[in-house]
């Protein structure tokens, strides 16, 4: 009988426990292998689909040549050392020594395997540093293509690109080079310790053989003429400090601290070279006063002194020692922004207060495209009447301007984008390739309202897309590529699945389609499949019958991450925005080059920029030099170089040649919707507050500093970085600052309408109006800045004093009270400052949204003109212009046949006047009777206290 023993079993079972956790190890790691193969090869076959396979080789090789280039000089480094200490004889331990047990362990071990653990350590360390190295793959390939400024600092007297392109460069090759060989003296020390070349002893300092003393002081000497190149390098930083009054060199950083940085330079190299002739002499005494006197000069001569200058001369006399770097700063800040010598149009502005009806008749083209329509309230309003089914979305609402019945028009658009997460159905099918794509665009006349309903007045609504102008017809009206798009998604097109185009009308049925576009990737074998389901992770992409070798993956849908990927140096504007172009829809977005190395420049004040805005938050040099197009269908991507002459630009271009066009060979069609971008404007407008002071005292004494001022409006916006917010966690709406808008107008002393950017200004910690300032859109003039200067002996309202105005008017107020009755919220839209002639008008949209109800709806309009005039509010913008200014005969030009009909017409006697106020006043009165009959208190009273206003209007012209 075989007995067995307890526990015999269990040894077999706990081996094969280990097997299986060594194979589920190496799985993981070939998984893993595998993971980041395919994601590498299905990037490159991305890159190839776009037409940007340069891209993909230049970034990769540049990270991988960059990298082993670190890795092989940090490992060589670190091996010679370990070979130089290997060659120091070996001392005999002393008995005794604390240590000399784990001495004599490490001895037998280096002894017997010396090649391979220096190369294994030289290898481990030079990977951990070289690595890193790629991290500068940027830097560097500007580095390689430079292009000069031509224009140099007034310090150094050096072309600008040296501080762009080159000083980056040389900063982190010095840096690195200091930890190489901190790191090489580190594992030095402890590897002759452990070799007896460093001997501790009880009660007695260290013993130190010749030889060590002779290897650590070169490296002392290396770390020293290093530590020289960063000194002089730190010399040319001078030109960002924050010392004196201003950012860049000032008078104590050039007077004191940069005599100050050679001094500690020339130091430096005394150190290094004491450092090597005491490899002939005994002790350390000749290190320890370099370095004990380098210790005191960087102490007073770096810190002291320059503080004391700052403190007891420049203090004292600041403006008259810092004026010529006040001068120096100011131009720099204004020639990084854009906004230099010749680049800002200066205009005087009357802000009179004798506007006329002729005059509003005269500039009835301006009239008649004031936005009346808050983008905040159209992304709710557009949302509820034309997102038609919950899988499609109305994200935002963009201005724009087509022409239209042969005028120039600006309107509002938006895009019905794919909704991924609010799906009819659930399941990789019908998330990946029934529902891929959105329908069709959304537009409708800024300034016009549904006289019925108080909702906008489409000009392109529903699905397919249907117009009620001819050149708004849309051809290819689905949308796979959008700025809604989620980062990392994707869907598969051309399948055997037909995917959902767009709700038939009729019945719960939809029209189906198969893609029809040249986008993605295509599934053409096994691999690829293979790979795709790799990189998503996916294994129905491997699997799936429904996939043919026909099928392509749609992936980096959304349009900004796209431009990110082929045009990694540049930065995208906050706000893609839609565009009809020969009957297909396209994407038009900003690009931006940008650094924060421009000498004596301010760093950005990023304030109004939105939370998700892709500039950085220190950069102070911006040029938007590319615009990019890319096509909702296929996003096919085309970047045109508008500003070719940008250094930047032309280094980025001089690495990726093929990714750029040149902007001679955009269509006029697409010319004619480029638009000054927002975000560029924002930057602009916040730092000309402060730099449009170009005398340097006026500057130094902020005499004529400007404010944004605070937003009137209450309809929401996107977040923006420097928002306040209460305990709740809500935006505090009172501290918000005006953003700037688009208008479509004719300026003062033009003939022609303008589209343009405003953004008004107030006077430091005041409310009223000083000046504002337009930068232009229109293919003729686009970039133009114009800054336009209010009376300075005159007081203008503001915004905010406007805002406060129209809250204290007793008629407003009150049918503000009726409306908001029965739980309705009052939504005040964007307050617009709209110059007409040498006049402003102020007009500020009243929208009313219904308890429980998300869609908004226009009801009133506020017109303010002038301190004298009472604030006047009306249903309509024509309204409230005639019950301000009259009517007026409109101005032909001898030129045309015929009046506009939007025109106002009247004979000079008033007698047309008086009879349309008394059409209006019966009409305000029966849909008052009408409003009482329905139950409406609020409509009723509102309509009567109109009436009774045009009444009083009406008498006055009677008796004038």
């Amino acid at each position: 009988m075989i007995r067995m023993e307890p526990g015999s079993f269990r040894r077999p079972r706990r081996r094969s426990s280990r097997w299986l956790v060594l194979v589920a190890a190496i799985a993981f790691v070939l998984l893993m292998t595998l993971s980041g193969v395919a994601t590498a090869w299905t990037d490159y076959l991305w890159f190839s689909s776009v037409d940007a396979t340069s891209v993909w080789v230049t970034t990769l090789l540049s990270r991988v040549l960059l990298g082993l280039a670190g890795f092989a000089v940090a490992a060589l480094v670190i091996w010679v050392n370990l070979e130089v200490v290997s060659r120091c004889a070996i001392n005999p331990l002393i008995n005794g020594s604390p240590d000399d047990e784990v001495i004599r362990r490490f001895r037998r071990w280096v002894l017997g395997y010396r090649v391979r653990a220096h190369l294994a350590g030289a290898t481990i360390l030079g990977l951990l540093l070289g690595t890193s190295v790629a991290a500068w793959w940027q830097d560097v390939l500007v580095w390689l293509n430079e292009v000069p400024f031509g224009k140099t600092d007034p310090i150094f007297g050096v072309d600008i690109s040296f501080y762009v392109f080159d000083l980056p460069v040389y900063r982190n090759i010095v840096s690195w080079s200091i930890q190489l060989v901190v790191v090489t003296a580190l594992v030095s020390l402890a590897y002759h310790y452990l070799s007896g070349g460093i001997q501790r002893l009880p009660n007695r300092l260290p013993l130190v053989s010749r030889g060590v003393k002779s290897h650590l002081s070169v490296l002392l000497a290396a770390l020293a003429i290093l530590k020289a190149v960063a000194y002089r390098l730190d010399s040319y930083e001078l030109l960002y400090s924050t010392r004196g009054a201003i950012f860049g060199a000032s008078y104590t950083d050039v007077n004191a601290h940069r005599p100050a940085l050679t001094l500690l330079m020339a130091i430096s190299i005394l150190g290094a070279g004491l450092l090597l002739w005491n490899m002939r002499q005994a002790g350390w005494l000749l290190p320890a006063v370099a370095g004990g006197l380098w210790l005191i000069v960087s102490v007073v001569v770096g810190g002291v002194i320059p503080a004391a200058i700052e403190r007891f001369r420049v203090q004292p006399n600041q403006f008259n020692l810092e004026r010529p770097y006040i001068e120096n700063h100011i131009e720099f800040t204004l020639d990084a922004y854009g906004m230099g010598e010749g680049q800002v149009e200066t205009r005087d502005f009357a802000a009179s207060p004798d506007l006329t009806g002729e005059d509003i008749a005269g500039n009835q083209a301006t009239i008649s495209n004031v936005k009346l329509w808050d983008p905040g309230v159209l992304v709710p309003a557009y949302s509820q009447l034309q997102a038609i089914r919950p899988y499609y979305q109305i994200s935002n609402v963009d201005t724009d301007r087509y022409v239209i019945d042969g005028e120039l028009t600006q309107v509002m658009i938006a895009a019905r984008e794919l909704d991924s997460e609010d799906l009819p159905a659930e399941g990789w099918v019908n998330e990946k390739l029934v529902y891929t794509h959105g329908f069709g665009e959304v537009i409708s006349r800024a300034n016009d309202v549904n006289p019925t309903t108080g909702e906008p007045d489409f000009l392109v609504r529903d699905v397919p897309p249907e117009s009620i102008v001819s050149e708004l017809q849309t051809l290819q009206p689905r949308i796979y590529f959008g700025e809604a798009a989620t980062t990392g998604s994707y869907v598969i097109t051309r399948t055997k699945q037909q995917e959902v185009d767009f709700p038939s009308g009729e019945d719960d049925t939809v029209v189906r389609n198969t893609y029809e576009g040249e986008g993605g990737v295509q599934l053409s074998n096994f691999a690829v499949r293979f790979a795709m389901a790799l990189r998503f992770g996916d294994l129905n992409t491997l699997i799936s019958p429904e996939l043919t070798p026909e099928s392509r993956v749609l992936m980096v849908r959304n349009v900004v991450d796209r431009l990110a990927r082929v045009a990694p140096f540049m930065h995208a504007d906050n706000d893609p925005y839609l565009a009809l172009i020969d009957g297909r829809l396209v994407w038009i977005v900003d690009l931006y080059a940008t650094t924060d190395r421009y000498p004596y420049s301010a760093p950005v004040i990023d304030e109004r920029l939105g939370i998700t805005s892709d500039l950085s938050r220190d950069f102070n040099y911006i040029r938007n030099s590319v615009k990019a197009v890319v096509d909702a269908e296929d996003g096919t991507m085309t970047l045109y170089v508008l500003e070719p002459t940008d250094p930047l630009t032309q280094a980025y271009r001089n690495v990726f040649p093929e990714v750029f066009t040149d902007a001679s060979e955009m269509s006029e069609e697409l010319r004619g919707h480029l638009r000054y971008p927002e975000d560029m404007f924002r930057v602009q407008s916040e730092m000309y507050a402060t730099y449009h002071q170009l005398d340097p005292q006026d500057f130094f004494q902020d005499e004529d500093k400007w404010d944004i001022p605070g937003d009137p409006a209450t309809s929401d916006r996107e977040l923006l970085r420097g928002d306040a917010f209460d305990q709740a966690g809500r935006v505090r709406k009172d501290l918000r600052q005006s953003l700037p808008y688009y208008m479509l107008m004719r300026l003062p002393d033009e003939e022609d309408l303008s589209y343009l950017i405003f953004q008004s200004f107030n006077p430091a910690s005041r409310n009223n109006m000083t000046a504002f300032l337009v930068a232009k859109s229109g293919p003729a003039d686009y970039g133009k800045i114009i800054d336009y200067r209010l009376p300075r002996g005159v007081l203008t309202n503001g915004l905010e004093q406007v805002s406060a105005r129209i809250d204290q008017d007793p008629v407003i107020s009150q049918q503000f009270t009726l409306l908001g009755q029965q739980g309705s919220e009052i939504i005040r839209g964007n307050m617009l400052v709209v110059p007409v002639e040498e006049s402003l008008l102020f007009i500020q949209p009243i929208y009313l949204r219904a308890e429980g109800v998300l869609l908004p709806e226009f009801k009133r309009v506020v017109v303010v003109f002038g301190d004298q005039t009472t604030p006047i509010m009306s249903e309509s913008l024509d309204a409230a212009l005639a019950e301000i200014f009259g009517s007026a005969r409109a101005v032909v030009d001898p030129d045309e046949d015929t009046v506009s009909e939007d025109a106002v017409t009247a004979p000079s006697d008033g007698s047309d006047e008086v009879q349309a106020t008394v059409l209006r006043i019966d009409r305000l009165l029966t849909e008052a009777d009408a409003a009482l009959r329905s139950g409406d208190l609020g409509e009723y009273q509102a309509k009567v206290d109109e009436a009774a206003r045009l009444t009083d209007h009406l008498v006055g012209l009677l008796e004038g």
